[in-house]
């Protein structure tokens, strides 16, 4: 499958077969096409730097300046992420993010509601220290397993795979609720054409039209969960061993103490942002440059605390707007995808949750959480807010909804790491599919109540 793609990118950028579409265009289609193929069938050794080669040689060859082939590493999205994986690092380093979820627990008397309520306190949490999702994940996912082992819940227990899946879905759905909460707010919202899509999808917009949302699809999977799974094990950890279990750090370090600083100064500058009128990220450069000048992190982390191949990713991915725009790919494409989308948008419930079927079967080709798809249909939301005032967050909504679907393992990265991390002592395979459909399900019913909150809002 991967050889025939590639195949056509190449037919595609040599034959030139689309009417209305020049030969730059016709290069860079072909060459965004061979690169989807390399991500989504990962050949050799499945590094995501392949595909942005491919685009960036593709573009080189189309006479694309370099400015606009590589805008996406310029721009504020990618510098968030590279600080945010920085961040997070910072909490796994010093044992900072160990040390605060323990001292949560410690704190309450351990059952099942108690323990998924204080996932959702952390998830909030952690979501407010760093945007990475991969950190939250690699931080939550062992102490998940260190308290399912101190509650003495036997393998493939439902109880186990309550606590491990909890922690997984806590990684992930709070943060979705304001725009720098996690990667989905800067790097979708950097999808949409230029000008006015964008002056839309601001952070108040954000977290008026998605906050609530996402929020309650965090409560409500949890809660569905824990009525599918109907745990029956009886927990039988105190709040002593859990006492015991933070008394094991030991006393707080000095890395901990500027790590604790840092992220207190970070929490009050973003808080204070209307006030101050700075930028996130500059918050975020000053909270990481303290941790470097106080010497926390070294030359060494700097390496290790970011995935460089995911950086090149994510910057080719943020590229695609001005890549798209300049190669002429949006102009003839956003006539396309308008008339395949027009028959559904005339109904507000229809286009809903129409979009957010054709985005699911997408998922099952897109490995890429959904981030490829987004960067495509996104190209028709300046049309559906003309003709039918479509707000454009109605759109990023739907696509992050099926951007976190997990059916199967290659749907998301992060299944790989809780399993690389746990080994056969996490969750239970059958309990993550029944997850999988919970949360599919919740999402879905949370698609139905926006179209009538947007509604009440105002903004449809």
């Amino acid at each position: 499958m991967s050889v025939l793609v590639l195949i056509l990118g190449i037919v595609t950028a040599l034959v030139t077969p689309f009417d209305g579409l020049s030969r730059t265009g016709h290069i860079m289609l072909g060459s965004v096409a061979t690169a989807i193929a390399f991500w989504i069938f990962r050949p050799g050794n499945g590094v995501f730097t392949i595909g942005a080669i491919v685009i960036m040689l593709g573009g080189t060859i189309a006479g694309i300046p370099m400015p606009d082939l590589a805008s996406g590493f310029a721009g504020a999205s990618l510098w968030m992420l590279i600080t945010a994986m920085l961040l997070g690092y910072a909490l796994l380093k010093t044992g900072l993010g160990k040390r605060i979820v323990y001292g949560l627990f410690k704190r309450v008397e351990m059952n099942y509601i108690k323990i998924t309520a204080g996932w959702l306190v952390v998830g909030i949490l952690f979501s407010l220290l760093t945007a990475s999702i991969t950190v939250r994940v690699v931080l939550l996912a062992p102490i998940a397993l260190n308290v399912a082992d101190a509650c003495r819940l036997p393998k493939h227990s439902k109880g186990r795979s309550l606590i491990v899946i909890s922690a997984y879905g806590v990684s992930i759905f709070p943060g979705i609720a304001w725009l720098n909460g996690s990667l989905f707010g800067p790097v979708f919202t950097s999808y949409l054409p230029v000008g006015l899509m964008r002056d839309l999808a601001t952070e108040q917009a954000w977290m008026r039209m998605l906050g609530l949302p996402w929020l309650l699809i965090s409560i409500l999977f949890l809660v569905v969960l824990y009525f599918v799974l109907k745990p029956e094990e009886k927990l039988s950890v105190t709040k002593a061993q859990l006492s015991d279990m933070y008394s094991e750090l030991g006393p707080i370090s000095r890395d901990e103490k500027i790590c604790a600083a840092a992220f207190a100064l970070l929490l009050l500058g973003l808080a204070a942002q209307s006030v101050l009128t700075v930028t996130t990220n500059q918050v975020l450069f000053v909270a990481l440059g303290i941790l470097i000048f106080c010497g926390v992190f070294s030359v060494k982390d700097i390496s290790q605390g970011v995935s460089w191949d995911i950086i090149i990713f994510f910057g080719i991915l943020l590229s695609f707007s001005r890549i798209f725009e300049v190669s002429g790919i949006t102009a003839w494409l956003s006539p396309i995808l308008s008339s395949l989308l027009f028959p559904i948008a005339k109904t507000p419930m229809m286009f809903v949750m129409a979009l957010y079927g054709i985005c699911l079967l997408l998922r099952f080709l897109d490995i890429a959480q959904g981030w490829i798809i987004a960067a495509i249909l996104s190209l028709a939301t300046p049309a559906l807010y003309a003709d039918y005032g479509i707000h454009p967050l109605v759109c990023v909504m739907v696509f992050i909804c099926a951007g976190n679907l997990f059916f199967v393992h290659y749907h998301q990265p992060w299944l790989g790491q809780v399993e690389a991390i746990s080994g056969d002592n996490g969750w239970d395979t059958r309990h993550l599919a029944k997850a999988s459909v919970v949360y599919a399900v919740v999402a879905a019913a949370i698609l139905v109540f926006c179209r009538f909150y947007w509604q009440i809002l105002g903004v449809w």
